[in-house]
């Protein structure tokens, strides 16, 4: 090998010794050879040893097994020591590491997706913001600051819901101020509802009976052959709904008390 140094204090290891990349001040170029760093066994990421303190920029190849370091590079930030891992440097083991493309021999006691700190968890697509996980574990989809341990802002489809008792199954039912989810029994709802069905055989009737008398509008459905539509109220016992009736519709008022 030739070793060559020039007037600007640069120096080159290697072949072709009379050309150097102006940029380093270090440059070894070999076709057949490569760079041994010092070997040494790190005791752990917060310690220096076997050296005597953190010094920034040290490039070292550990070779012990212990607490949490593990044969491999790595390099030191002037406080700690950071392993170099392919394409990215971490502060764990490459064991430990969480990648993007699939993790396996994962700890579920010990490996997670998440903070360490008192810090929210948040979730981005198109670099846009859709879920977050604050720090008292409420989860928010639409929204990161829900106030609920689950909220969500938009739209929820079910896909399968199973088929319930109606004497031991709940209801749920949400607050009309903050949307908040609540229960109530199945059985008192079904108790406390009323139903009328009528088939029509007055051409253009829309006039209709209710089956007990209108304390709240807003506690009464009209569905006309099976599909609900709107309507007015027109007495104390009796509504209007929105479009005429031709014989044989089957009207159906159900109406909560």
């Amino acid at each position: 090998m030739c070793f060559v140094q020039t007037v600007s204090a640069q120096i080159k290891i290697g072949i072709n010794p009379t050309t150097m990349n102006a940029n380093a001040v270090l440059e070894i170029e070999s076709v057949n050879k490569g760079l041994l760093l010092p070997r040494l066994a790190l005791s752990s990421t917060s310690s220096p040893s076997p050296m005597i303190s953190f010094t920034y920029g040290m490039l070292v190849y550990n070779t012990a097994t212990q607490n949490d370091v593990t044969p491999g590079m790595y390099y030191s930030d002037g406080v700690k020591w950071l392993k170099m891992l392919a394409g990215s440097f971490t502060e764990t083991p490459a064991a430990s590491s969480w990648r993007t493309n699939g993790n396996n021999g994962t700890n579920a006691v010990t490996n997670f997706l998440g903070t360490t700190d008192n810090v929210a968890l948040r979730f981005r697509t198109g670099n846009m913001e859709r879920m977050s996980i604050g720090t008292n574990g409420w989860v928010g989809i639409g929204t990161n600051a829900p106030a609920a341990t689950l909220e969500v802002k938009g739209q929820v489809i079910i896909d399968t819901i199973l088929a319930g008792n109606a004497s031991t199954d709940k209801i749920l039912v949400a607050n009309p101020t903050d949307g908040k989810l609540k229960s109530i029994p199945s059985s008192s709802f079904i108790a406390g509802a009323q139903k009328r069905i009528e088939v029509v055989v007055v051409p253009g009737q829309s006039v209709f009976n209710t089956p007990a008398t209108i304390t709240d509008i807003n506690k009464i459905m009209l569905y006309r052959n099976g599909i609900q539509i709107s309507f007015t109220a027109n007495t104390t016992t009796s509504i209007i709904s929105e479009i005429p009736c031709v014989p044989g519709d089957e009207i159906r008022i159900i109406q909560l008390l």
